[in-house]
């Protein structure tokens, strides 16, 4: 188990991303480089002079409004208190962070293409290998030396970098990203004394599930090991996770085949987001 406080960790300034700057990180949780379970987990925030011109992935990303509104598109945003699921292979954006300063909490992670995440290290490196032969510029890479694409976008150059093939985008499973208000899903009642639950949704074969939890004060929260990387977020209350005290932002994560349990010392609103292990779903599907 790993629980990361937010209080505990410092912004820091970064614009070595392949959209540009105008953006700090806390880097909450992380998982193994190379891995295709390998996901990053920050709270980011904009000083509302960002753009990113439309674009798709070949990794999933969920994002979290946690302060003011996310330009996804043109007339299109996550509003505060909002999720927004992004799947691999879809177009977003443009994306315009004209105005306030907007803060949100982003999971990045590999979709069920298999295509994996690159790490910060990986993405760091291969920007800085990149400007030696080009610049990136609102997120798009202009090469001014050597062969490849001159004009590129900047996430799709450094991957085709690192992994020196040309990036296949997964076929697209959802026609745009998903915008859920959890404010307006009804609570139900679990098996577990004081503890209730919203299915905000489950996506793609790869299953992955999102869900809202609300621990009353002194309840706990059983949760049995399965094979998936369980991720908690911590929207508001305190109390304890495997023993470690939590408050409003904290991350915590229980890797596959780990159970563990959740008390709340006073009423607490948790995120939960389990991804299924990529190595489990390919053995499935080996055996149909």
């Amino acid at each position: 188990m790993r629980v990361v406080r937010a209080s505990d960790v410092e912004f820091s300034g970064h614009d070595a991303g392949p959209r540009g700057g105008g953006l700090w990180f806390k880097t909450m949780l992380k998982g193994e480089e190379g891995s295709l379970d390998n996901y990053l987990w920050v709270i980011a925030k904009s000083d509302g002079a960002r753009y990113s011109p439309r674009h798709r992935h070949n990794f999933d990303q969920i994002r979290f409004s946690l302060k003011g509104d996310l330009s996804i598109g043109k007339k299109k945003s996550v509003k505060e208190g909002e999720i927004g699921y992004f799947p691999e292979g879809t177009h977003y954006g443009p994306q315009d962070d004209a105005g306030a300063e907007r803060t949100t909490l982003v999971l990045q992670f590999a979709g069920a293409s298999g295509s994996g995440y690159l790490s910060q290290r990986q993405t760091q490196q291969a920007k800085e290998e990149l400007e030696q032969v080009g610049s990136f510029e609102k997120g798009i890479f202009y090469r001014t030396q050597g062969q490849g694409k001159k004009n590129q976008d900047g996430f799709e150059a450094l991957w085709e970098h690192v992994n020196q093939r040309k990036l296949v985008y997964p076929k697209r499973r959802y026609e745009e990203p998903i915008i859920f208000n959890p404010a307006n899903f009804a609570w139900k009642q679990t098996d577990q004394k004081g503890v209730a639950r919203k299915l905000v949704g489950v996506f793609s074969e790869r299953e992955t599930r999102l869900e809202v939890f609300q621990l009353d004060a002194g309840a706990t929260w059983n949760v049995a090991a399965d094979a998936s990387t369980r991720l908690g977020f911590v929207i508001d209350g305190t109390g304890n996770v495997a023993g470690t005290a939590f408050n409003g932002e904290t991350c915590f994560e229980a890797a596959p085949g780990e159970d563990f349990a959740v008390t709340a010392q006073e009423q607490c609103t948790i995120l939960s987001i389990a991804i299924p292990s990529y190595e489990t779903m390919r053995l499935a599907q080996a055996a149909e």
